[in-house]
Protein backbone atom coordinates (compact mmCIF):
# COMPACT_ATOMS: atom_id res chain seq x y z
CA UNK A 1 0.00 0.00 0.00
CA UNK A 2 2.61 2.26 0.90
CA UNK A 3 4.72 1.52 -2.31
CA UNK A 4 1.55 2.25 -4.18
CA UNK A 5 1.05 5.83 -2.95
CA UNK A 6 4.68 6.26 -3.33
CA UNK A 7 4.43 5.12 -7.32
CA UNK A 8 1.47 7.33 -7.65
CA UNK A 9 3.13 10.47 -6.08
CA UNK A 10 5.64 9.98 -8.52
CA UNK A 11 3.75 9.65 -11.38
CA UNK A 12 1.45 12.64 -10.84
CA UNK A 13 5.04 14.69 -10.47
CA UNK A 14 6.12 13.42 -13.31
CA UNK A 15 2.99 14.29 -15.49
CA UNK A 16 3.19 17.90 -13.81
CA UNK A 17 6.89 18.00 -14.52
CA UNK A 18 5.93 17.29 -18.20
CA UNK A 19 3.62 19.55 -18.58
CA UNK A 20 5.76 22.30 -17.68
CA UNK A 21 8.38 21.93 -19.72
CA UNK A 22 5.90 21.58 -22.46
CA UNK A 23 4.43 24.96 -21.96
CA UNK A 24 5.12 28.06 -20.87
CA UNK A 25 2.49 28.14 -18.07
CA UNK A 26 3.84 28.37 -14.60
CA UNK A 27 4.28 26.08 -11.75
CA UNK A 28 3.74 27.27 -8.15
CA UNK A 29 5.11 26.04 -5.01
CA UNK A 30 2.73 26.89 -1.96
CA UNK A 31 4.12 27.12 1.87
CA UNK A 32 0.70 27.63 3.86
CA UNK A 33 0.40 27.09 7.71
CA UNK A 34 -2.69 28.11 9.57
CA UNK A 35 -5.18 26.69 12.52
CA UNK A 36 -7.94 23.91 12.13
CA UNK A 37 -10.37 22.33 14.70
CA UNK A 38 -10.89 18.63 14.41
CA UNK A 39 -14.25 16.98 15.23
CA UNK A 40 -13.18 13.66 16.96
CA UNK A 41 -16.45 12.89 17.99
CA UNK A 42 -16.04 8.80 19.18
CA UNK A 43 -12.91 9.87 21.29
CA UNK A 44 -14.02 13.05 22.43
CA UNK A 45 -17.41 11.04 23.71
CA UNK A 46 -15.06 8.42 25.29
CA UNK A 47 -13.01 11.33 27.45
CA UNK A 48 -16.19 13.24 28.22
CA UNK A 49 -17.41 9.39 29.54
CA UNK A 50 -14.08 9.19 31.58
CA UNK A 51 -14.45 12.56 32.88
CA UNK A 52 -18.07 11.73 34.14
CA UNK A 53 -16.50 8.57 35.57
CA UNK A 54 -13.67 10.12 37.52
CA UNK A 55 -15.90 13.06 38.52
CA UNK A 56 -18.36 10.46 40.44
CA UNK A 57 -15.35 9.53 42.13
CA UNK A 58 -14.48 12.79 43.59
CA UNK A 59 -11.67 14.01 40.83
CA UNK A 60 -12.12 17.39 39.92
CA UNK A 61 -9.45 18.04 37.20
CA UNK A 62 -10.27 16.97 33.63
CA UNK A 63 -9.03 15.07 30.79
CA UNK A 64 -8.17 16.95 27.86
CA UNK A 65 -10.47 16.68 24.58
CA UNK A 66 -8.91 16.38 20.46
CA UNK A 67 -10.45 19.61 19.47
CA UNK A 68 -7.95 21.74 17.68
CA UNK A 69 -4.44 21.25 15.51
CA UNK A 70 -1.97 22.89 13.37
CA UNK A 71 -1.19 22.54 9.73
CA UNK A 72 2.07 23.46 7.68
CA UNK A 73 1.44 22.50 4.22
CA UNK A 74 3.43 22.07 0.83
CA UNK A 75 1.40 22.02 -2.34
CA UNK A 76 2.38 22.01 -6.06
CA UNK A 77 0.06 23.67 -8.71
CA UNK A 78 0.23 23.76 -12.27
CA UNK A 79 -1.17 26.75 -13.86
CA UNK A 80 -3.30 27.08 -17.06
CA UNK A 81 -3.83 30.32 -18.21
CA UNK A 82 -6.64 31.09 -20.18
CA UNK A 83 -8.02 34.31 -21.13
CA UNK A 84 -10.08 35.56 -18.45
CA UNK A 85 -8.95 32.88 -15.60
CA UNK A 86 -5.99 30.57 -14.82
CA UNK A 87 -6.81 26.91 -14.60
CA UNK A 88 -4.97 25.15 -11.86
CA UNK A 89 -4.02 21.42 -10.68
CA UNK A 90 -2.30 20.86 -7.65
CA UNK A 91 -0.92 18.29 -5.65
CA UNK A 92 -1.32 18.71 -1.96
CA UNK A 93 0.96 17.43 1.45
CA UNK A 94 -0.40 18.50 4.55
CA UNK A 95 0.22 17.48 8.16
CA UNK A 96 -2.09 17.83 11.20
CA UNK A 97 -0.23 18.44 14.09
CA UNK A 98 -2.20 17.81 17.53
CA UNK A 99 -0.72 19.96 20.43
CA UNK A 100 -1.28 19.49 24.14
CA UNK A 101 -3.96 16.71 23.65
CA UNK A 102 -2.35 14.38 26.95
CA UNK A 103 -3.42 14.66 30.59
CA UNK A 104 -3.11 13.98 34.00
CA UNK A 105 -5.87 13.82 36.50
CA UNK A 106 -5.19 13.49 40.23
CA UNK A 107 -6.55 11.95 43.29
CA UNK A 108 -7.45 14.28 46.24
CA UNK A 109 -3.78 13.05 48.25
CA UNK A 110 -2.23 14.08 44.68
CA UNK A 111 -1.23 11.16 43.26
CA UNK A 112 -2.18 10.15 39.47
CA UNK A 113 -5.41 8.55 38.98
CA UNK A 114 -5.31 8.70 35.10
CA UNK A 115 -2.49 9.34 32.82
CA UNK A 116 -3.19 9.89 28.86
CA UNK A 117 -0.38 10.28 26.13
CA UNK A 118 -1.58 10.29 22.65
CA UNK A 119 -0.09 11.07 18.75
CA UNK A 120 -3.67 11.96 16.64
CA UNK A 121 -1.14 13.97 13.97
CA UNK A 122 -2.09 12.64 11.06
CA UNK A 123 -0.78 13.31 6.87
CA UNK A 124 -2.91 13.79 3.59
CA UNK A 125 -1.62 13.59 0.18
CA UNK A 126 -3.97 14.45 -2.88
CA UNK A 127 -4.76 16.05 -5.79
CA UNK A 128 -7.35 18.93 -7.20
CA UNK A 129 -7.94 21.22 -9.51
CA UNK A 130 -8.57 24.99 -8.83
CA UNK A 131 -10.03 28.16 -10.71
CA UNK A 132 -8.54 31.60 -10.18
CA UNK A 133 -9.26 34.28 -11.64
CA UNK A 134 -6.45 36.18 -13.77
CA UNK A 135 -5.41 40.01 -13.43
CA UNK A 136 -2.46 41.63 -14.24
CA UNK A 137 -3.63 44.95 -12.78
CA UNK A 138 -2.27 46.91 -9.95
CA UNK A 139 -2.59 46.10 -7.02
CA UNK A 140 -2.80 42.49 -8.51
CA UNK A 141 -5.55 41.13 -6.05
CA UNK A 142 -6.79 38.02 -6.99
CA UNK A 143 -9.00 35.07 -5.93
CA UNK A 144 -9.45 31.29 -6.31
CA UNK A 145 -11.44 28.29 -5.40
CA UNK A 146 -10.40 24.67 -5.87
CA UNK A 147 -11.21 21.22 -4.61
CA UNK A 148 -8.82 17.88 -3.68
CA UNK A 149 -9.51 14.68 -2.66
CA UNK A 150 -6.74 11.91 -1.31
CA UNK A 151 -5.94 9.89 1.52
CA UNK A 152 -5.60 10.48 5.07
CA UNK A 153 -2.55 8.24 6.49
CA UNK A 154 -0.50 7.91 9.65
CA UNK A 155 0.63 4.45 10.80
CA UNK A 156 1.87 5.56 14.26
CA UNK A 157 -1.28 7.05 15.88
CA UNK A 158 -0.84 5.95 19.24
CA UNK A 159 -2.59 6.35 22.98
CA UNK A 160 -0.95 5.56 26.00
CA UNK A 161 -3.23 4.99 29.42
CA UNK A 162 -3.05 4.62 32.51
CA UNK A 163 -5.54 4.16 35.19
CA UNK A 164 -4.66 3.96 39.04
CA UNK A 165 -6.36 3.16 42.00
CA UNK A 166 -6.57 6.44 45.34
CA UNK A 167 -3.73 4.19 46.90
CA UNK A 168 -1.28 4.29 44.13
CA UNK A 169 -1.94 0.74 42.96
CA UNK A 170 -2.24 0.57 39.24
CA UNK A 171 -5.28 -0.60 37.73
CA UNK A 172 -4.18 -1.24 34.01
CA UNK A 173 -1.53 0.30 31.50
CA UNK A 174 -1.87 -0.39 27.67
CA UNK A 175 -0.93 1.20 24.74
CA UNK A 176 -3.71 1.73 21.67
CA UNK A 177 -2.50 1.60 18.30
CA UNK A 178 -4.28 3.31 15.17
CA UNK A 179 -3.14 2.01 11.62
CA UNK A 180 -5.36 5.65 9.95
CA UNK A 181 -6.01 5.09 6.47
CA UNK A 182 -9.28 7.49 5.25
CA UNK A 183 -9.73 8.84 2.42
CA UNK A 184 -10.76 13.12 2.48
CA UNK A 185 -11.26 16.13 0.38
CA UNK A 186 -10.79 19.57 1.16
CA UNK A 187 -12.75 22.79 -0.26
CA UNK A 188 -11.22 26.05 -0.45
CA UNK A 189 -11.21 29.16 -1.25
CA UNK A 190 -8.35 31.82 -1.09
CA UNK A 191 -6.85 35.15 -2.07
CA UNK A 192 -3.30 36.26 -2.90
CA UNK A 193 -1.44 39.87 -3.24
CA UNK A 194 1.31 39.94 -5.75
CA UNK A 195 5.06 40.74 -3.44
CA UNK A 196 6.90 40.45 -6.70
CA UNK A 197 7.07 38.85 -10.25
CA UNK A 198 7.75 35.47 -8.17
CA UNK A 199 6.43 35.99 -5.01
CA UNK A 200 2.59 36.01 -3.72
CA UNK A 201 1.22 36.06 -0.28
CA UNK A 202 -1.56 34.32 0.45
CA UNK A 203 -4.86 33.66 2.68
CA UNK A 204 -7.13 30.39 2.76
CA UNK A 205 -9.84 29.37 4.30
CA UNK A 206 -11.93 25.77 3.91
CA UNK A 207 -13.49 22.56 5.24
CA UNK A 208 -11.99 19.32 5.35
CA UNK A 209 -14.23 16.04 5.26
CA UNK A 210 -12.80 12.67 6.47
CA UNK A 211 -13.63 10.43 8.51
CA UNK A 212 -13.87 6.69 8.70
CA UNK A 213 -13.21 3.50 10.63
CA UNK A 214 -9.85 1.91 12.06
CA UNK A 215 -8.64 -0.76 13.65
CA UNK A 216 -7.49 -0.36 16.80
CA UNK A 217 -5.31 -3.08 18.77
CA UNK A 218 -4.55 -2.80 22.13
CA UNK A 219 -1.01 -3.59 23.75
CA UNK A 220 -1.58 -4.93 27.48
CA UNK A 221 1.28 -3.70 29.68
CA UNK A 222 -0.29 -4.23 32.94
CA UNK A 223 -3.41 -5.26 33.98
CA UNK A 224 -5.74 -5.37 31.21
CA UNK A 225 -8.38 -8.32 30.59
CA UNK A 226 -10.53 -6.77 28.01
CA UNK A 227 -10.73 -7.09 24.07
CA UNK A 228 -7.04 -6.47 22.52
CA UNK A 229 -8.54 -5.32 18.61
CA UNK A 230 -11.41 -3.37 17.95
CA UNK A 231 -12.58 -0.69 16.02
CA UNK A 232 -12.69 2.99 15.98
CA UNK A 233 -14.19 6.03 14.16
CA UNK A 234 -11.71 8.93 13.61
CA UNK A 235 -12.77 12.11 12.17
CA UNK A 236 -10.65 14.92 11.42
CA UNK A 237 -13.21 17.03 9.35
CA UNK A 238 -13.65 20.67 10.32
CA UNK A 239 -12.86 24.36 9.11
CA UNK A 240 -9.58 25.57 8.74
CA UNK A 241 -7.21 28.86 7.71
CA UNK A 242 -4.35 29.92 7.00
CA UNK A 243 -1.58 31.67 5.50
CA UNK A 244 1.42 31.14 3.10
CA UNK A 245 3.44 32.50 0.53
CA UNK A 246 3.24 31.51 -3.14
CA UNK A 247 6.67 31.21 -5.37
CA UNK A 248 6.08 30.77 -8.58
CA UNK A 249 8.59 28.82 -11.36
CA UNK A 250 8.78 29.46 -15.05
CA UNK A 251 12.69 28.84 -16.44
CA UNK A 252 11.17 29.67 -19.99
CA UNK A 253 8.77 32.43 -19.11
CA UNK A 254 11.68 35.28 -19.95
CA UNK A 255 12.63 33.35 -22.93
CA UNK A 256 8.82 32.87 -24.50
CA UNK A 257 8.11 37.25 -23.23
CA UNK A 258 11.11 37.80 -25.85
CA UNK A 259 9.79 35.44 -28.35
CA UNK A 260 6.18 36.90 -28.06
CA UNK A 261 7.37 40.48 -28.15
CA UNK A 262 9.78 40.26 -31.07
CA UNK A 263 7.46 37.74 -32.87
CA UNK A 264 5.85 40.22 -35.51
CA UNK A 265 8.44 43.21 -34.89
CA UNK A 266 9.59 45.43 -38.01
CA UNK A 267 13.22 45.61 -35.58
CA UNK A 268 13.73 42.40 -33.16
CA UNK A 269 15.53 43.58 -30.47
CA UNK A 270 14.28 46.88 -30.36
CA UNK A 271 10.69 46.61 -29.70
CA UNK A 272 11.74 44.45 -26.61
CA UNK A 273 14.67 46.74 -25.47
CA UNK A 274 11.97 49.62 -26.20
CA UNK A 275 8.99 47.15 -23.71
CA UNK A 276 12.07 46.72 -21.00
CA UNK A 277 12.34 50.22 -20.83
CA UNK A 278 8.47 50.96 -20.25
CA UNK A 279 8.40 48.34 -17.55
CA UNK A 280 10.97 49.72 -15.95
CA UNK A 281 9.72 53.24 -16.03
CA UNK A 282 6.29 51.82 -15.11
CA UNK A 283 7.90 49.98 -12.04
CA UNK A 284 9.42 53.00 -10.86
CA UNK A 285 6.12 54.85 -11.01
CA UNK A 286 7.08 57.25 -13.93
CA UNK A 287 4.15 56.53 -15.94
CA UNK A 288 4.53 59.37 -18.86
CA UNK A 289 7.70 58.18 -19.57
CA UNK A 290 6.45 54.52 -19.28
CA UNK A 291 3.97 55.43 -22.34
CA UNK A 292 6.44 57.13 -24.69
CA UNK A 293 8.52 53.97 -24.67
CA UNK A 294 5.51 51.47 -24.94
CA UNK A 295 4.01 53.71 -27.94
CA UNK A 296 7.45 53.06 -29.69
CA UNK A 297 7.60 49.43 -29.42
CA UNK A 298 3.79 49.46 -30.24
CA UNK A 299 4.76 51.06 -33.01
CA UNK A 300 7.73 48.60 -34.60
CA UNK A 301 6.16 45.19 -33.24
CA UNK A 302 2.25 46.13 -33.83
CA UNK A 303 -0.53 44.14 -32.41
CA UNK A 304 1.46 42.80 -29.32
CA UNK A 305 -0.57 40.84 -26.53
CA UNK A 306 2.37 41.66 -24.44
CA UNK A 307 2.29 45.50 -25.30
CA UNK A 308 -0.72 46.40 -25.55
CA UNK A 309 -1.40 44.41 -21.63
CA UNK A 310 1.33 46.64 -20.43
CA UNK A 311 0.06 49.76 -22.35
CA UNK A 312 -3.27 49.41 -20.50
CA UNK A 313 -1.86 49.12 -17.22
CA UNK A 314 0.35 52.23 -18.13
CA UNK A 315 -3.07 53.98 -18.89
CA UNK A 316 -4.63 52.79 -16.04
CA UNK A 317 -1.82 54.49 -13.81
CA UNK A 318 -2.00 57.57 -16.07
CA UNK A 319 -5.86 57.91 -15.49
CA UNK A 320 -5.53 57.11 -11.97
CA UNK A 321 -2.72 59.73 -12.17
CA UNK A 322 -4.96 62.40 -13.68
CA UNK A 323 -7.86 62.10 -11.44
CA UNK A 324 -5.38 62.61 -8.29
CA UNK A 325 -4.90 65.90 -10.06
CA UNK A 326 -8.41 66.34 -10.61
CA UNK A 327 -9.44 65.66 -6.81
CA UNK A 328 -6.31 68.11 -6.07
CA UNK A 329 -7.81 70.92 -8.14
CA UNK A 330 -11.10 70.34 -6.99
CA UNK A 331 -10.27 70.09 -3.17
CA UNK A 332 -8.03 73.10 -3.53
CA UNK A 333 -11.10 75.39 -5.11
CA UNK A 334 -13.82 73.70 -2.01
CA UNK A 335 -11.44 75.31 0.23
CA UNK A 336 -11.50 78.78 -2.01
CA UNK A 337 -15.43 78.59 -1.45
CA UNK A 338 -15.63 77.66 1.87
CA UNK A 339 -12.74 80.50 3.24
CA UNK A 340 -15.75 83.09 1.27
CA UNK A 341 -17.91 81.91 3.21
CA UNK A 342 -19.68 79.89 0.04
CA UNK A 343 -20.53 77.10 1.40
CA UNK A 344 -23.36 75.84 -0.68
CA UNK A 345 -20.67 75.78 -3.51
CA UNK A 346 -17.77 74.09 -1.66
CA UNK A 347 -20.46 71.42 -0.74
CA UNK A 348 -21.07 70.57 -4.28
CA UNK A 349 -17.23 70.65 -4.79
CA UNK A 350 -16.56 68.23 -2.33
CA UNK A 351 -19.87 65.58 -3.26
CA UNK A 352 -18.16 66.01 -6.85
CA UNK A 353 -14.94 64.76 -5.06
CA UNK A 354 -16.64 61.81 -3.31
CA UNK A 355 -18.33 61.03 -6.71
CA UNK A 356 -14.93 60.37 -8.15
CA UNK A 357 -13.19 59.34 -4.62
CA UNK A 358 -15.31 57.84 -1.85
CA UNK A 359 -12.62 57.10 0.47
CA UNK A 360 -11.46 61.02 0.07
CA UNK A 361 -10.81 61.47 3.97
CA UNK A 362 -10.56 65.72 3.35
CA UNK A 363 -13.56 66.05 1.36
CA UNK A 364 -16.20 63.70 4.02
CA UNK A 365 -14.51 66.06 6.72
CA UNK A 366 -15.99 69.02 5.85
CA UNK A 367 -19.15 67.67 4.66
CA UNK A 368 -19.71 66.30 8.27
CA UNK A 369 -18.43 69.50 8.95
CA UNK A 370 -21.14 70.94 6.76
CA UNK A 371 -24.14 68.73 8.25
CA UNK A 372 -23.21 69.62 11.97
CA UNK A 373 -23.40 73.22 11.81
CA UNK A 374 -26.69 72.90 9.62
CA UNK A 375 -27.92 71.32 12.15
CA UNK A 376 -26.29 73.53 15.15
CA UNK A 377 -27.97 76.80 12.53
CA UNK A 378 -31.60 74.80 12.66
CA UNK A 379 -31.69 74.92 16.32
CA UNK A 380 -30.92 78.61 16.41
CA UNK A 381 -33.24 79.55 14.54
CA UNK A 382 -36.02 77.56 16.59
CA UNK A 383 -34.85 79.23 19.53
CA UNK A 384 -34.94 82.90 17.69
CA UNK A 385 -38.51 81.82 16.79
CA UNK A 386 -39.72 81.15 20.36
CA UNK A 387 -38.42 84.53 21.36
CA UNK A 388 -39.70 86.09 18.60
CA UNK A 389 -36.40 87.18 16.75
CA UNK A 390 -37.79 86.12 13.18
CA UNK A 391 -34.77 88.41 11.27
CA UNK A 392 -32.34 86.46 13.34
CA UNK A 393 -33.77 83.10 12.38
CA UNK A 394 -33.97 83.74 9.03
CA UNK A 395 -30.29 84.75 9.20
CA UNK A 396 -29.90 81.40 11.06
CA UNK A 397 -32.00 79.15 8.49
CA UNK A 398 -30.23 80.97 5.72
CA UNK A 399 -27.10 80.13 6.98
CA UNK A 400 -28.38 76.04 7.68
CA UNK A 401 -29.26 76.09 4.03
CA UNK A 402 -26.24 77.45 2.70
CA UNK A 403 -24.46 74.61 4.91
CA UNK A 404 -27.16 72.15 2.63
CA UNK A 405 -29.81 71.13 5.52
CA UNK A 406 -31.67 71.10 2.62
CA UNK A 407 -35.78 70.57 2.53
CA UNK A 408 -36.31 70.68 6.45
CA UNK A 409 -34.56 73.96 5.81
CA UNK A 410 -36.14 75.39 2.56
CA UNK A 411 -39.57 74.38 4.59
CA UNK A 412 -38.60 76.33 7.94
CA UNK A 413 -37.46 79.43 5.85
CA UNK A 414 -40.94 80.00 3.92
CA UNK A 415 -42.58 79.56 7.27
CA UNK A 416 -40.28 82.16 8.89
CA UNK A 417 -40.98 84.67 5.77
CA UNK A 418 -44.63 84.04 6.25
CA UNK A 419 -44.79 84.85 9.91
CA UNK A 420 -42.40 88.01 8.89
CA UNK A 421 -44.78 89.07 6.14
CA UNK A 422 -47.51 88.95 8.87
CA UNK A 423 -45.63 90.93 11.26
CA UNK A 424 -45.21 93.38 8.77
CA UNK A 425 -48.70 93.66 8.07
CA UNK A 426 -50.09 93.49 11.84
CA UNK A 427 -47.30 96.39 12.49
CA UNK A 428 -48.79 98.36 9.42
CA UNK A 429 -52.75 98.35 10.55
CA UNK A 430 -51.20 98.60 13.96
CA UNK A 431 -49.58 102.16 12.87
CA UNK A 432 -52.40 103.44 11.09
CA UNK A 433 -55.11 102.88 13.81
CA UNK A 434 -51.85 104.70 16.41
CA UNK A 435 -52.63 107.55 13.66
CA UNK A 436 -56.33 107.68 13.61
CA UNK A 437 -56.29 107.71 17.40
CA UNK A 438 -53.59 110.54 16.68
CA UNK A 439 -56.10 112.61 15.11
CA UNK A 440 -59.11 111.55 17.35
CA UNK A 441 -60.64 109.15 14.64
CA UNK A 442 -61.60 106.75 17.25
CA UNK A 443 -63.74 104.68 15.63
CA UNK A 444 -61.17 104.60 12.52
CA UNK A 445 -58.30 103.69 15.36
CA UNK A 446 -60.94 100.76 16.37
CA UNK A 447 -61.21 98.67 12.94
CA UNK A 448 -57.75 99.08 12.42
CA UNK A 449 -56.86 97.31 15.54
CA UNK A 450 -59.72 94.70 15.47
CA UNK A 451 -57.92 93.69 12.03
CA UNK A 452 -54.64 93.34 14.16
CA UNK A 453 -56.24 91.11 16.17
CA UNK A 454 -57.70 89.01 13.44
CA UNK A 455 -54.18 88.03 12.30
CA UNK A 456 -52.94 87.78 15.90
CA UNK A 457 -55.76 87.26 18.58
CA UNK A 458 -52.62 87.33 20.93
CA UNK A 459 -52.08 91.30 20.09
CA UNK A 460 -52.17 92.45 24.01
CA UNK A 461 -51.47 96.02 22.76
CA UNK A 462 -54.26 96.04 19.97
CA UNK A 463 -56.49 95.33 22.75
CA UNK A 464 -55.22 97.65 25.05
CA UNK A 465 -55.23 100.37 22.42
CA UNK A 466 -59.19 99.10 21.39
CA UNK A 467 -60.23 99.62 25.25
CA UNK A 468 -58.79 103.35 25.41
CA UNK A 469 -60.62 104.15 22.20
CA UNK A 470 -64.04 103.03 23.71
CA UNK A 471 -62.98 105.40 26.47
CA UNK A 472 -62.30 108.08 24.38
CA UNK A 473 -65.54 107.71 22.75
CA UNK A 474 -67.39 107.79 25.73
CA UNK A 475 -66.06 110.47 27.25
CA UNK A 476 -66.91 112.30 23.89
CA UNK A 477 -69.94 111.45 23.68
CA UNK A 478 -70.93 112.50 27.41
CA UNK A 479 -68.91 116.16 26.77
CA UNK A 480 -71.25 116.31 23.58
CA UNK A 481 -74.55 115.35 25.82
CA UNK A 482 -73.58 118.03 27.99
CA UNK A 483 -73.33 120.70 25.38
CA UNK A 484 -76.42 119.77 24.12
CA UNK A 485 -78.21 120.02 27.41
CA UNK A 486 -76.76 123.41 27.97
CA UNK A 487 -77.29 124.94 24.35
CA UNK A 488 -81.13 123.06 24.63
CA UNK A 489 -81.49 125.20 27.82
CA UNK A 490 -80.68 128.53 26.48
CA UNK A 491 -82.56 127.69 23.52
CA UNK A 492 -85.29 127.28 25.38
CA UNK A 493 -84.91 131.00 27.64
CA UNK A 494 -84.37 132.52 24.30
CA UNK A 495 -87.60 131.22 23.38
CA UNK A 496 -89.61 131.95 25.98
CA UNK A 497 -88.25 135.29 26.57
CA UNK A 498 -88.70 135.99 22.17
CA UNK A 499 -85.42 136.23 21.00
CA UNK A 500 -86.15 133.65 18.38
CA UNK A 501 -82.52 134.35 16.28
CA UNK A 502 -80.79 133.49 19.29
CA UNK A 503 -83.00 130.57 20.11
CA UNK A 504 -82.56 129.23 16.64
CA UNK A 505 -78.79 129.92 16.56
CA UNK A 506 -78.69 127.17 19.99
CA UNK A 507 -80.73 124.86 18.26
CA UNK A 508 -78.77 124.63 14.99
CA UNK A 509 -76.15 123.85 17.34
CA UNK A 510 -77.91 121.24 19.18
CA UNK A 511 -79.15 119.77 15.91
CA UNK A 512 -75.27 119.64 14.24
CA UNK A 513 -74.21 117.52 17.69
CA UNK A 514 -77.77 115.63 18.00
CA UNK A 515 -79.58 116.07 14.38
CA UNK A 516 -82.52 113.53 16.19
CA UNK A 517 -83.23 116.26 19.65
CA UNK A 518 -86.88 115.85 19.67
CA UNK A 519 -87.31 119.60 21.72
CA UNK A 520 -84.70 121.77 19.39
CA UNK A 521 -86.72 120.44 16.34
CA UNK A 522 -89.71 121.60 17.82
CA UNK A 523 -88.72 125.13 18.97
CA UNK A 524 -87.60 125.59 15.35
CA UNK A 525 -90.63 124.25 13.94
CA UNK A 526 -93.06 126.25 16.58
CA UNK A 527 -90.62 129.40 15.62
CA UNK A 528 -91.01 129.35 12.39
CA UNK A 529 -94.78 129.16 12.77
CA UNK A 530 -94.84 131.98 14.67
CA UNK A 531 -92.86 134.00 12.48
CA UNK A 532 -95.18 132.70 9.04
CA UNK A 533 -97.87 133.79 11.03
CA UNK A 534 -96.64 137.26 12.49
CA UNK A 535 -94.56 137.99 9.06
CA UNK A 536 -93.00 140.93 11.41
CA UNK A 537 -89.26 141.52 11.81
CA UNK A 538 -87.33 140.52 14.48
CA UNK A 539 -85.18 143.13 15.99
CA UNK A 540 -83.22 142.08 18.88
CA UNK A 541 -82.55 143.77 21.67
CA UNK A 542 -78.76 145.32 22.47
Amino acid sequence: MKVGKILLFLFISFFLFTLYILSDNSINVEIFGGISNIKMSDYNSYIDVSNDNNKSLGITSLIKKIETGLFPELNICYNINMPLFTLGLYLKNQYIFIWDASSVVQWGSGKPAQIIEVDFNVLYTGIGARIGILNNDFPYLTGFAGIDGGIYYYFWNKMYEELNQETGENIYKIIKQWSTIIPGMNIETGIQWRLSETVDFGLKGGYRLSKGNVIVKINNINGWTRLTESEDNVDYSGFYSGAGLIIKFNPTLQKSLDEKIDKNSNFPGLSLWLYKEAKSYYEEGLYKQAKEKIIEAEKIAGENEMILRLKKQIEKELNRENLEEKIARLLKLADEYRYKRQFKNARKIYQEVISLDEKNKQAQFYLDEFNLKAKEEIKKANEMIKQERLKDALENINLAIEYGIGKEGEDLKIKIEESINKKKQKDKLYNDGVEHYRKGEYEDAIKKWEQVLKLDPLDKEAQKNIEKAFLKIKEMNEEENSEVRKNLNDAKKFYNIGDFNAALEKCDYVLRLAPDNFECQKIVEEIKKIQEQNKVEIIRKR
